[in-house]
C-alpha cells in the first residue's frame, strides 16, 4: 500500500491562497519520499492575514523568493496520482484550495482517491474532546515540529 500525505498552509482566508506545501509517501509502511515547498501565492492573494500567521508562522518575507503554484504543481501531481491514496487532515479545506489555485492558473485538475483523516477520527475516536490534527498525533504517541524550512514533518 502506497499512501501520500498532503497538507496546505494558507497565506489568508481566500481559497488558492496556498503558502506552503507538505507532501510525504509512505510505502507499506516506511517513507520513501517528502518534499516540502514554501509557495509565493498568486499576486492577487499574496497578503498575510493574522490568523494564518499566528497558525503556522510563515511571513510575507519568507514568500519573496519562493516558487508560485504553477512551478511546483508538476512534481506535487506526480506523487499524488502515484499513490493508493492521498491522506489530508481536513480534506475539504485542502481539496478547496487545491481547486483554487488550479483555475487560479488554469492548470489542469487531476483525480486521486483520498481519505480525510479528520472524518476518519470522529467517527472511530467519538469521545475524544479534539480532533485536530495535533491531538490525534499525542493521543498516537507522535509528535511534530512546525518549523518552516527545517521542518521535521509538516503537519
Amino acid at each position: 500500500m502506497k499512501l501520500c500525505g498532503l497538507d496546505f498552509e494558507t497565506a489568508n482566508g481566500k481559497s488558492g491562497s496556498i503558502c506552503a506545501v507538505g507532501c510525504v509517501v509512505i510505502e507499506d509502511g516506511k517513507l520513501i519520499e517528502k518534499r516540502e515547498y514554501l509557495v509565493k501565492p498568486h499576486k492577487k492573494l499574496d497578503f498575510m492575514s493574522a490568523e494564518c500567521y499566528m497558525i503556522h508562522g510563515i511571513n510575507y518575507y519568507d514568500l519573496r523568493n519562493a516558487p508560485e503554484f504553477s512551478e511546483i504543481w508538476n512534481n506535487l501531481k506526480e506523487l499524488l496520482i502515484s499513490t493508493n491514496y492521498v491522506v489530508m487532515h481536513n480534506a475539504s479545506f485542502d481539496l478547496r484550495h487545491l481547486r483554487a489555485v488550479l483555475e487560479i492558473y488554469s492548470a489542469k485538475s487531476i483525480k486521486f482517491p483520498y481519505l480525510c483523516s479528520l472524518e476518519l477520527s470522529r467517527r472511530n475516536f467519538p469521545d475524544m474532546q479534539s480532533h485536530s490534527l495535533d491531538k490525534m498525533a499525542a493521543h498516537f504517541g507522535f509528535s511534530f515540529k512546525i518549523l518552516m524550512m527545517t521542518m521535521s514533518l509538516m503537519c
